[in-house]
């Protein structure tokens, strides 16, 4: 191997790493057809929604209207991800050409000065005199992939932030009201899970693990018992049978109304019927409410809810498939039926 192939080697190796910025054909051409089709599909449960609310009656239209608009806002919020997946791409691709281009430019310089010097290159003066050429050249070649780099990184910020929140979301447009997320929200090292500490006037929980919790009032403890006892049973959409199978908000209605405390049929209203409370201050019988969505936290960092899966403990969290989180609600006894 002569010594300009030797030379030229590092440079040739980041040509080969970064690649020419090509795209599989048709890449970015399927994610905007997509766009598009979403976009179509979003405009579609929009008039949806417009004949719902002209031809059905109030209860029935409401239910219908929230189920279509989730439906909507998933499509809208998919095909822009889509867009914006497409338009990421090309950015990215166009940049790495540009950087391809300056390196592949630099070894040419290289090239031709090492050309020029013809046979005194593989002489001793000559080698001494191409050796700090080869180095700076390499350095010009450092500084387009840094330079390179810099500029990727807004688009790779980019394509992760969309990536990481778009699959629950397609799987949403397939199972509305349905449990497809379980990502877990964990305490820090030696943190404390809400609910595990005695407040003042707090009523004492046993678990089924044998630690004990302690919840704000004896409705909430009695709540939290019942619900316990039905870890196991099958999910049910629009279920309420405590026998036969419950779905999310006809467990959590069931449970209060064991404890004299009547809540709203729907997941996404039962926060009208308590007062919010921080993810620190939360007590064992509160409510975790998302817009199709609600379990009860049970303390130490735990919920207990149904979805798609039976009735089980699941960790604390503040994402569901998707949906909007409406936040934590401590019920109110003021809601306790007569």
């Amino acid at each position: 191997m002569i010594p300009i192939e030797l030379l030229l080697a590092p440079i040739r190796a980041l040509i080969a790493a970064f690649g020419t910025g090509a795209l599989p054909a048709g890449h970015t051409a399927a994610l905007r057809s997509t766009a598009t089709t979403l976009s179509d599909s979003a405009s579609r449960l929009t008039q949806a929604d417009g004949t719902a609310a002209a031809g059905w009656a109030a209860d029935g239209q409401r239910a219908a209207s929230l189920v279509i608009r989730r439906s909507r806002d998933h499509s809208a919020a998919l095909g822009d991800d889509s867009s914006d997946l497409a338009d990421a791409y090309d950015r990215s691709a166009e940049i790495v050409r540009r950087g391809a281009a300056d390196l592949e430019a630099i070894a040419q310089s290289f090239i031709g000065i090492a050309a020029a010097m013809g046979p005194t290159l593989f002489t001793g003066p000559g080698l001494a005199s191409i050796l700090p050429v080869a180095t700076e050249h390499l350095q010009r070649a450092m500084r387009v992939v840094e330079r390179v780099r810099a500029e990727l990184q807004p688009e790779i910020d980019r394509v992760t932030r969309i990536a990481g929140g778009s699959d629950p979301r397609l799987a949403q447009l397939g199972r509305l009201g349905g449990e497809l997320d379980r990502f877990a929200r964990a305490f820090g090292p030696g943190g404390t899970a809400p609910g595990t500490t005695p407040s003042a006037g707090g009523v004492a929980v046993t678990l089924p693990d044998g630690s004990t919790v302690y919840a704000p009032n004896e409705r909430a403890a009695t709540a939290v018992r019942a619900a316990l006892t039905k870890q196991g049973l099958p999910y049910v959409w629009g279920g309420t049978d405590p026998n036969s199978g419950f779905d999310c908000s006809g467990f959590t209605q069931w449970a209060y109304r064991q404890a004299g405390v009547e809540l709203p049929r729907l997941a996404q209203e039962q926060d009208s019927a308590g007062v919010p409370v921080s993810q620190s201050d939360l007590m064992p019988g509160d409510l975790a409410v998302w817009d199709g969505h609600v379990a009860m936290y049970v303390g130490n960092g735990k919920l207990i809810e149904t979805g798609g899966d039976p009735v089980g403990i699941t960790a604390l969290r503040t994402t569901n498939a998707g949906q909007g989180f409406q936040g934590f609600f401590r019920p109110s006894t003021q809601s306790a039926s007569s």
